[in-house]
């Protein structure tokens, strides 16, 4: 039997996707290593955490407000654009 016609009969579970909250992770991750971390670097790395997120957020509403600012290009300049295609050489 060909490989097209077998279909999907040899598909196997792979497992579920995770998520984890940053605690969660970290607790993973001092179980794996059986290593220790001092509380004042698990608390610096949830607060760069926190930063990353807000950063996050505000990238978000930047560029929506970026978005909403913005015109959009005359149609007949988006149409006639000069483009050109360079030879590509070895």
């Amino acid at each position: 039997m060909s490989k097209e016609k077998r279909g999907l009969g040899d598909v196997e579970f792979a497992g579920k996707v995770k998520t984890q909250t940053f605690k969660e992770f970290q607790l993973e991750r001092l179980i794996k290593d059986g290593t220790v971390i001092p509380a004042s670097k698990l608390a610096e790395a949830k607060d760069l955490e926190l930063q990353r997120s807000r950063d996050f957020e505000a990238s978000i509403e930047d560029e929506e407000r970026h978005r909403r600012a913005t015109s959009l290009a005359p149609k007949d300049k988006l149409i006639n654009l000069p483009l050109t295609r360079e030879r590509f050489e070895d």
